[in-house]
C-alpha cells in the first residue's frame, strides 16, 4: 500500500509539473495573482537581430507603458557597465586563445576572425573564447546586429523609467568560468570553420522566435550538442535565482520583464517556475 501511494504522489506531482509548462506559443505574458495589485508583464527577446526585425507593436506598447519600472537580464544602464564587461571578459590566470590551440589552428582561426570581424583576433585573445562569437555575427546577419535589450533600455530612458538587472553583468560573466577554456576555444574553431551551417541553425532559430514558439526555441538550444551539456549553468540555475526577484519586483509595483525567450521554455523555465509559486502567467499576443 505504501508503495502504491508512493507512485500515485510522484504521478500526482509530474502532473503538476506538466501542468506549468507554457504550451502557448507567445512572447509577451501578463504576470498576475499571489499578491499582485497590478499586473506586470514577461517578455522573451532573442539577443542579437537586424533591427528591422524588432518591431513594437501596438499591444506590446500598452503592455510596457503600464509599468512602472524595466527589469532587464543586467541593468545596461549601469554606469560602470563598460568597465566591469572589459574586466569580466577576460580568462583568468591571463591565459589566451594561442595557448589553447594548436598553432595551425590558431592561424587559420585568426584568418577568418580578421575577414569576417574585421578587427585582428590578437585584441581580443585574451577574452573568454566563447565571447569572440559575437564580434563575427554581423557579417553574419548582414546586418549591425540590435538587441531588444537597447530597445526597451531606450524606451525605459524615455519615459523616465527605472532599469534594473535581474543579475549583475560580473555574475553573468563569472557563469562563462565555469565551461572549460579549452572547451569554448573548441567551440570558437568549430563556430569560425563552419560559417555557413552556424547562420543555417541561427536562421532557423530566428524563424522559430518569429513564431513566437518559446518552448521551441527552448528545445533547439538544450540540444545544441555543444551548449545542451551547460543547460544548468546557463539556463536552469539562472532562472531559479530570478524567481524572488521577478516575485518581489511584480509584487513592489507593475513590472516590465525582458529575458532571452529560451528561458521561458520548459518545465525549469520561468514561466513554468512562476506558476509552481502561485503567480497566474497567461499569453497575451
Amino acid at each position: 500500500m505504501k508503495s502504491i501511494n508512493t507512485i500515485f504522489s510522484l504521478l500526482l506531482f509530474l502532473s503538476f509539473a506538466i501542468a506549468q509548462v507554457p504550451k502557448e506559443k507567445a512572447l509577451l505574458w501578463k504576470i498576475s495573482g499571489n499578491g499582485i495589485k497590478e499586473p506586470s508583464y514577461l517578455y522573451g527577446t532573442i539577443h542579437l537581430m537586424c533591427p528591422d526585425k524588432i518591431k513594437i507593436d501596438s499591444l506590446l506598447l500598452q503592455s510596457f507603458d503600464a509599468t512602472k519600472q524595466l527589469y532587464l537580464e543586467v541593468n545596461t544602464s549601469d554606469p560602470e557597465m563598460m568597465s566591469k564587461t572589459m574586466k569580466g571578459m577576460l580568462m583568468d590566470g591571463g591565459q589566451s586563445l594561442e595557448n589553447l590551440v594548436s598553432k595551425a589552428d590558431y592561424d587559420s582561426m585568426s584568418h577568418i576572425f580578421m575577414d569576417k570581424a574585421s578587427m585582428p583576433i590578437l585584441f581580443m585573445a585574451k577574452a573568454k573564447p566563447i565571447l569572440l562569437m559575437s564580434a563575427v555575427f554581423p557579417s553574419l546577419l548582414g546586418c549591425a546586429p540590435e538587441g531588444w535589450e537597447s530597445k526597451f533600455g531606450e524606451m525605459a530612458k524615455d519615459r523616465k523609467m527605472t532599469l534594473k538587472g535581474l543579475e549583475t553583468i560580473e555574475y553573468q560573466l563569472k557563469v562563462l568560468d565555469t565551461i572549460p577554456y579549452k572547451k569554448q576555444a573548441l567551440m570558437l574553431k568549430e563556430f569560425l570553420y563552419s560559417l555557413d551551417s552556424t547562420k543555417k541553425s541561427f536562421d532557423e532559430m530566428l524563424a522559430v522566435y518569429l513564431q513566437k514558439d518559446i518552448n521551441g526555441l527552448y528545445e533547439m538550444t538544450v540540444k545544441d550538442p555543444d551548449f545542451g551539456n551547460y543547460e544548468a549553468l546557463m539556463l536552469d540555475n539562472r532562472n531559479k535565482n530570478w524567481i524572488p526577484v521577478i516575485a518581489a519586483a511584480a509584487k513592489e509595483k507593475p513590472s516590465f520583464f525582458a529575458v532571452g525567450a529560451a528561458h521561458l521554455g520548459g518545465e525549469k523555465g520561468v514561466i513554468s517556475l512562476l506558476r509552481k509559486k502561485g503567480f497566474k502567467v497567461t499569453p497575451t499576443n
